[in-house]
């Protein structure tokens, strides 16, 4: 069953953020408390008013507590309790870490989606009692407490701590109602002066102030540079392909480095550690809005998703989720091969046709009618045209730069024009349709036009065309560049499509034996990966690769550099689809491979964009034979504003094959 630590972290979750109460440092300071007071119920130290002792320096053989025991048995002198209090929330992120694994391993925490949310799974939130394999099943920490606190029963020393601990940090004023509060707050001080080392930590939380802030402007001048141009500094490596230079950067100058785009000074963060934050602390330390607030306010919108952070960004996520699950194209295969089916017979044979633009027609069209019933065929340059500038010149390079010339007002009125149409085709229901992310949008509008206001339904309905229309477009253009440079995969890929469309229209069955074709995706998206790094703003300072990220600062998370680095990737630069295997797993590997980024706001849409990538590429395979043009191509990424082939990339029809 659970140790204190492991239940102090179940205790101090807030379910509606899926992260725990508390600063970052009142949580060190506790959980500092939890490990000292585990020993102390282990018998291994003991204390009286303001002094620890050693009692018995046996390893309790828990990972958790043994190194803080071990530290005190290699002290050779005394100190009080608050000196191990404050040495033991040195390495408390990483206590808390490993109690958060225990718990998700024990199925008691869950974490959907991979975000880095935490969650009581359903036995436990709605059970009351732990999994248990043998023995008697246990009462959550939360009905214990209250029962202890409500109805006068005897605690246990367990729960006399958890009480002190969670009261230490304020944990209480965000469970209880303030009436509440007030009929058990005596009962709460009774417990909380009961225990030395809890009196400590709540001494210790009190005296905590916020961190000197380090200046943002002069902070970064210990950081290394990047080497660049006058004036233009980095920017024609940032425009290029990104992952190339940030790979290169990260083997020369380490995981932490600023570059340059003209005036735009940036701080790169890379590396497996850097991963492992992003997945794991994201939620504590940083936000994404102010990155994407001047995009949202070309639209007139007060949020979009993808500026949202903490609880509100969770129930917009939870809101459109089934709008952009993989669910849209397992129910509608026949209508998805039928889409790529019309555009291959647009295309012409023998003439080469620009790759990347063949298959943002293609995507598009797809997203369009699986999540919005709505075809933007009409549409497709306009919303390509004023996303792209606005990506550019508000997200990318946030520069003032003016967008209202004739051409953007134009396209971006078309743009307009769609998405009112959408809207009222959805709201006037004059047809008999699949329920789609644009329903689920109005719905929520209906129930809650606080949270979902109607300035906002514009953006949040262009939403899954701006997420779709260069990532899953590029990436589909990526796994058709490495089959036709690699014939031999080409056609072991192909022999699988054509098993798909054995008896006509493909099955979910037959997309999961899609084996060779799905290796060559992975394999695809590891070394041309569409989105390379993902924008944060530290909320909140920490520290990371011997580095203090000061609030305020703007830092770019190179997520997929791991992609290249031979410790996780033997010859990263080589093709090579063996390495997701069973036997080998590379990709397996924790934070190593990140394609669809990492943590809070990790694609939404991946399960979607996995299964529509697969079946458009079987699609292409089993009715046409497509050639480069020219054949000797070599694939050139450029951000435009996302990770793609670059214009060059094109290729020919050169015949269709007979059905």
């Amino acid at each position: 069953m659970p140790g204190l630590t492991e239940e102090l972290v179940l205790f101090l979750l807030n379910e509606g953020s899926g992260a725990l109460v508390g600063s970052p440092r009142s949580q060190k300071l506790v959980i500092a408390g939890s490990v000292l007071m585990d020993l102390q119920l282990a018998g291994r130290i003991d204390t009286d008013l303001e002094t620890l002792t050693l009692v018995d320096s046996t390893p309790v053989s828990d990972s958790l507590l043994d190194p803080a025991l071990a530290a005190i048995a290699q002290s050779g002198a005394k100190h009080d309790i608050a000196y191990w209090v404050n040495r033991t929330a040195e390495g408390a992120d990483e206590i808390r870490e490993q109690a958060i694994a225990r718990l998700v391993e024990r199925e008691i925490l869950d974490q959907p989606d991979g975000t880095g949310f935490l969650a009581r799974t359903h036995r436990v939130a709605r059970g009351g009692l732990y999994p248990t394999e043998e023995g008697p099943a246990q009462d959550d920490v939360m009905t214990r407490v209250m029962r202890v606190l409500f109805h006068d029963e005897i605690p246990d020393p367990l729960e006399i701590a958890i009480v002190c601990l969670a009261d230490s940090c304020g944990a209480f004023s965000g469970i209880l109602s303030p009436s509440e509060l007030a009929e058990v707050d005596e009962r709460i001080q009774l417990f909380s002066r009961m225990d030395p080392i809890g009196q400590t930590v709540s001494r210790l939380v009190r005296l905590v102030e916020p961190p000197k802030r380090l200046d943002t402007r002069t902070w970064s001048r210990n950081l290394p540079r990047c080497r660049g141009l006058p004036l233009i500094g980095n920017g024609l490596d940032m425009a290029g392909d990104a992952l190339a230079f940030f790979v290169r950067q990260y083997q020369e100058l380490g995981p932490v480095f600023r570059a340059r785009a003209f005036t735009f000074p940036y701080t790169i963060v890379a590396g497996e550690a850097a991963n492992r934050f992003l997945l794991q602390r994201e939620r504590f330390h940083l936000n994404t809005g102010t990155y994407v607030d001047a995009f949202r306010k070309e639209f007139g919108a007060t949020s979009m998703i993808l500026g949202m952070d903490g609880p509100e960004h969770r129930r917009m996520r939870q809101a459109m989720k089934e709008g952009f699950s993989k669910n849209l194209v397992t129910g509608r295969l026949a209508e998805t091969v039928e889409i790529v089916r019309q555009h291959i017979a647009a295309w012409p044979v023998n003439e080469p046709m620009p790759g990347l633009r063949a298959c943002q027609a293609i995507v598009t069209e797809q997203i369009g009618m699986l999540a919005a019933n709505t075809s933007p065929r009409e549409y497709l340059d306009d919303l390509t045209y004023v996303f792209h500038r606005l990506m550019l010149t508000r997200v990318v390079i946030p520069a003032p730069v003016p967008l209202r010339t004739r051409k953007f007002m134009k396209a971006r009125a078309r743009v307009e024009e769609f998405c009112a149409q959408t809207l009222v085709q959805h709201q006037l229901r004059r047809r008999e349709r699949p329920v789609d992310l644009i329903d689920g949008l109005l719905e929520l509008h209906r129930a809650d036009p606080v949270f979902m206001p109607e300035t906002d339904l514009m953006m949040a309905t262009l939403m899954p065309f701006i997420v779709g229309l260069d990532t899953a477009a590029s990436t589909t253009a990526a796994v058709i560049y490495a089959l036709l440079k690699h014939p031999e995969l080409q056609e072991r890929a192909r022999a699988e499509a054509d098993r798909l469309f054995a008896d006509g229209t493909p099955t979910l069955e037959g997309l999961g034996e899609l084996d060779v074709t799905h290796r060559i995706a992975m394999e695809a998206m590891r070394m041309y990966p569409a989105l390379p790094a993902m924008n944060r703003t530290v909320g909140t300072s920490f520290e990371l690769d011997g580095f203090r990220f000061p609030a305020g600062e703007r830092l770019i998370f190179a997520t997929t550099v791991t992609h290249y680095l031979p410790e996780f990737f033997p010859e990263p630069n080589r093709f090579d689809i063996d390495r997701y295997l069973p036997e080998r797993g590379e990709h397996r590997q924790a934070t190593a491979y990140a394609p669809f980024g990492l943590g809070a706001h990790r694609c939404l849409g991946s399960g979607f964009a996995e299964v529509q990538i697969a079946l458009t590429v079987a699609t292409l395979l089993h009715e046409t034979v497509l050639e480069l043009d020219p054949p000797n191509y070599n694939i050139k990424i450029v951000a435009a504003p996302f990770a793609g082939p670059d214009k060059r990339f094109r290729f020919r029809l050169l015949r269709r094959r007979s059905p």
